[in-house]
C-alpha cells in the first residue's frame, strides 16, 4: 500500500478541514501548536509521531471550541440556556423562562447569566410581606415584547404558593426577542427578623 504518511495520519482526526471553516485560531492552539513543534533538538521527535500529536491536538482544541458557545456563550456567540446554583434560564417558545433558585443570591449572578444568553436584564429580589412575594414593585422593560412573572410549587405536589411562598419558585418570563434593558425589583420571602421593603415593618 503506497499511501502517504501525511494521507495516513490526516485519516486519524474526526474533524475534517471543512469542519473547521470560520473557526478563528485561539491562543491557547496557537500555543500548543508552537511548542509541539519547538521541541529543541536533543529530544526531537520522529516526523511521524510529531504529526499525529499536532492532529490530536487539533483535534481536542476544536472539540473544545464548538462545545463551549453553545453550553456557556461568548462575547459574539449567545448562549442557548444557562444553567447556574442562583438560576437557570431556558428557551421555550417565544420566552426566555427564568427560574430563580436562589432568591438570596447577588443580583449580579442574575445579570450575569443573562448576558451568557446575549441579554441584558437585572433582577433585584427584595423582602416583602407575604402577599407580594413574587410580584413585581418596579419595572423597566425597554425594548421587551413581554414580560411576567409568577411563583410555581418547587415539589411536584400541589401547593398554594399565595399561603406557603417558601414553598414555590418564582418564575420570570421575557421575550426572547427583547433587544432593550430589562430592569426589575422583584418581591421575595422575608427571613426571620427582616424588615419588608413594601412600606409594611418586619415580622
Amino acid at each position: 500500500m503506497n499511501e502517504s504518511l501525511e494521507a495516513r495520519v490526516s485519516g486519524l482526526a474526526r474533524v475534517r478541514d471543512e469542519d473547521l471553516a470560520g473557526w478563528p485560531h485561539s491562543e491557547g492552539a496557537r500555543t500548543l501548536l508552537a511548542g509541539l513543534l519547538a521541541d529543541p533538538p536533543s529530544r526531537r521527535v520522529p516526523r511521524a509521531r510529531r504529526l499525529i500529536l499536532v492532529a490530536a491536538a487539533v483535534v481536542a482544541v476544536t472539540a473544545g471550541a464548538v462545545a463551549v458557545p453553545g453550553m456557556l456563550g461568548t462575547g459574539t456567540v449567545p448562549a442557548a440556556s444557562y444553567t447556574g446554583s442562583a438560576i437557570d434560564i431556558v428557551r421555550e417558545g417565544d420566552f426566555l423562562v427564568a427560574r430563580i433558585k436562589d432568591p438570596l443570591a447577588d443580583s449580579g449572578r442574575y445579570a450575569e447569566a443573562f448576558r451568557a444568553l446575549g441579554k441584558d436584564v437585572d433582577i433585584e429580589l427584595v423582602p416583602v410581606s407575604p402577599k407580594l412575594v413574587g410580584r413585581v414593585l418596579q419595572a423597566s422593560l425597554g425594548g421587551a415584547g413581554q414580560a411576567s412573572t409568577d411563583l410555581v410549587p418547587t415539589g411536584a405536589g400541589p401547593v398554594d404558593c399565595v399561603a406557603q411562598p417558601g414553598s414555590c419558585t418564582l418564575v420570570v418570563r421575557i421575550s426572547a426577542d427583547t433587544t432593550g434593558p430589562v430592569r426589575y425589583l422583584l418581591g421575595r420571602a422575608a427571613r426571620p427578623g427582616e424588615s419588608y421593603q413594601d412600606g409594611r415593618g418586619g415580622n
